[in-house]
């Protein structure tokens, strides 16, 4: 059993037996956690609900826990913490959404498409994929898997999965002379030119040109 998940056992047996956490006091008294599990929760946006910013909660954790006295037994009353004043920390939707793919591997409070730095979304969705069979069309879309094929030539060429700003799903076809030019460049959200094929009655996009798109830098450092 995980540190994670022992920790996430106790803060709701704690929180059902006594009642919802007040704020970062009073959750630091009842449960006496770690600072680094703190710090992981604060950074996840576990204590949104006070009302107080990232910056400052992680100010006051580091005031509230001492780390040589960690593991100490639980206190019977609740010690008030002293009040700092801090100048005005900023800290943007930008820098949390960052946070939030730095602990979990994607963005919680919005979208990949959120993201971008183009509002762009595709000429066409994918549920209307197969609207345009026979035509060039351009869409965009988050990567979600490729597969890697030899042909019988010894190319390489590639299925891809994305997914569009409507949530729903659209395949790819990559032959080698288009990916020797345009390859995958990783995970992220990609506008492609292709043609729209159907094969058994199941539309893709025969690609022409892609390209990754740019998203709002992290600002955090």
């Amino acid at each position: 059993m995980s540190i994670e998940y022992k920790l996430a056992q106790t803060i709701e047996e704690i929180r059902c037996a006594e009642g919802p956490f007040t704020d970062l006091n009073d959750f630091v008294t009842r449960v006496n956690p770690g600072l680094e599990q703190v710090i992981l929760l604060i950074r996840a946006g576990a204590f949104r609900f006070t009302g107080k910013k990232k910056a400052v909660l992680l100010w006051e954790a580091h005031m509230m826990i001492n780390k040589s006295n960690q593991n100490s037994i639980r206190p019977l009353f609740s010690t008030p913490v002293k009040d700092f004043s801090l100048p005005d920390l900023v800290q943007g939707k930008i820098e949390d959404v960052y946070d939030e793919i730095e602990l979990f591997g994607f963005p919680v409070t919005v979208s990949w498409f959120d993201m971008l730095k183009t509002s762009f979304r595709g000429e066409v969705s994918a549920r209307r994929i197969s609207e345009y069979k026979g035509q060039k069309i351009r869409m965009v879309g988050h990567l979600v898997t490729v597969k890697y094929i030899k042909t019988i030539k010894n190319d390489w060429m590639n299925f891809g999965c994305f997914i569009d700003a409507e949530g729903n799903f659209f395949d790819t076809t990559h032959f080698s002379q288009s990916l020797k030019k345009y390859p995958f460049k990783g995970s992220g959200t990609y506008l492609i030119l292709g043609k729209v094929v159907e094969e058994f009655g199941f539309p893709s996009l025969e690609v022409e040109k892609m390209a990754k798109l740019a998203v709002l830098p992290d600002q955090r450092y």
